[in-house]
């Protein structure tokens, strides 16, 4: 299963392989038997990418340090081990990642292959950190490539949805460790989406959360700086991050969808709106914080929830917005999940949400099937009206005709994919609908 069970499969076998001569065999059988080979690592996700009844491999034995290239700032780590993980260990050399999502608990490979992505529109998502990978092929190679030496393969491989091979191992290119300063304030609804161009191009990154229902939006920037840590009280920040952030969170969630579906009654007990309305005015407040970066960039694990997110082009951010809250508000969708905004540098990676063009992502996220499906149904159909493109690792759905559109190099990516895995061994129903 995935981490909140909305996704599930019973494959034939389940590997935990310890090196690539171990999945080099288990691809050459699977290749033998016809049957698909699918990876895996934290599962922190809600579209059906790694979804098989054949074999699929879990990575997390593939988890450590290969090498440091001080000089260059590159460190290589194997394709199993945990963002989180690179987070402890790059200080220690006195590195750090460029830009990170807000979650640590996924795997450098499964990060990079659905283009989990930050905020700041002067930096990239992760899979732009990668300069080289090793790749076993559906052919039973093993292909390492770089950007210096294989410009084209590494454009298809930094996002390859897991459809070229198995990713083994990665190299990626760190900066100097760092401090952020982090300045959260709220501000009205329409204030906060007229300021954005000015945000955006004035700090380093830039994240907005909007809870439905409110006219507020909880405004935060993160910038580089020289300034030491805000001193840190460990016991108050865990019951802060733990008990108010998701235990308090949770209780409420579950809560307003619980009594929303109450058996038996003429009218439903509706408490969302009011519900959010309490969170955004306990939550949303001004807070100011210097730390090292990945405290800053990774947020606690929110509770179990269904993700659906958009990259619409940087200048149709404020109307994305907008037309999100119309979405909900119009159609009385119970959302009781902040709505996220971030924004993203273009890069030239073939299956990347932000290919040719910087992006604004719109996450839409909800607590409660009956809550979702509605309500993602409608957002991606607008969101695509938009020129968006669905972030790979959440929930979406694309024909091909909608991707080949969408997507300038689909038709590029795919034939490297026929070459690398000419016999399908990678090609799950999720990406036989996707690429034939």
């Amino acid at each position: 299963r995935n981490w909140d069970e909305t996704l599930e499969c019973r494959p034939k076998h389940l590997y935990r392989p310890e090196s690539e001569e171990e999945i080099l065999e288990i691809v050459r059988e699977a290749s033998a038997a016809g049957e698909t080979v699918r990876t895996f690592g934290a599962g922190h996700s809600w579209s059906p990418l790694v979804v098989t009844d054949d074999t699929l491999i879990n990575l997390d034995r593939l988890d450590r340090m290969v090498s440091v290239d001080a000089e260059r700032q590159r460190v290589t780590v194997q394709a199993g081990i945990r963002i989180k993980e690179l987070n402890r260990i790059l200080p220690k050399h006195g590195l750090a990642m460029k830009n990170l999502g807000s979650i640590g608990e996924q795997s450098i490979a499964g990060a990079i292959s659905t283009a989990t992505h930050g905020t700041g529109l002067k930096l990239g998502a992760l899979h732009t950190q990668v300069v080289g990978m090793e790749l076993l092929t559906g052919s039973g190679r093993r292909l390492a490539i770089s950007e210096d030496e294989d410009p084209e393969l590494m454009a298809a491989a930094r996002v390859s949805l897991g459809a070229l091979g198995v990713i083994t191992q990665v190299t990626i290119q760190c900066v100097p460790y760092y401090n952020l300063e982090r300045i959260a304030q709220p501000f009205p609804f329409d204030e906060a989406l007229d300021r954005i161009d000015a945000l955006v191009n004035d700090n380093d990154r830039v994240r907005l959360y909007w809870l439905p229902h409110t006219d507020i939006i909880q405004v935060a920037t993160m910038n580089s700086t020289e300034r030491s840590p805000t001193p840190r009280h460990r016991f108050r920040e865990r019951f802060k991050d733990v008990v108010i952030k998701r235990e308090l969170m949770e209780l409420l969630l579950e809560t307003g969808y619980d009594l929303y579906q109450l058996p038996g009654l003429h009218a439903r007990i509706d408490v969302v709106d009011d519900i959010n309305r309490f969170m955004a005015r306990v939550g949303w407040v001004r807070e100011e914080l210097v730390a090292p970066y990945n405290y800053v960039l990774n947020i606690p694990m929110p509770p179990e929830h269904s993700e659906c997110e958009y990259a619409v082009p940087v200048e149709r951010a404020a109307e994305a917005v907008r037309l999100t809250r119309r979405i909900i508000e119009e159609n009385d969708y119970h959302v009781n999940f902040p709505i996220e905004v971030r924004f993203v540098a273009a890069d030239e990676a073939m299956l990347s949400p932000a290919y040719g063009r910087d992006v604004c992502y719109v996450g839409a996220y909800t607590f409660g099937e009956e809550f979702a499906r509605p309500f993602f149904d409608r957002f991606e159909r607008e969101m695509k009206q938009l020129g968006g493109r669905p972030h790979w690792g959440k929930r979406l759905t694309l024909s091909r005709k909608e991707a080949r559109r969408l997507y300038p190099m689909y038709d590029r990516f795919n034939e490297i994919r026929k070459e690398l895995d000419p016999k399908g061994i990678f090609a799950n129903a999720f990406v036989r609908d996707l690429f034939g």
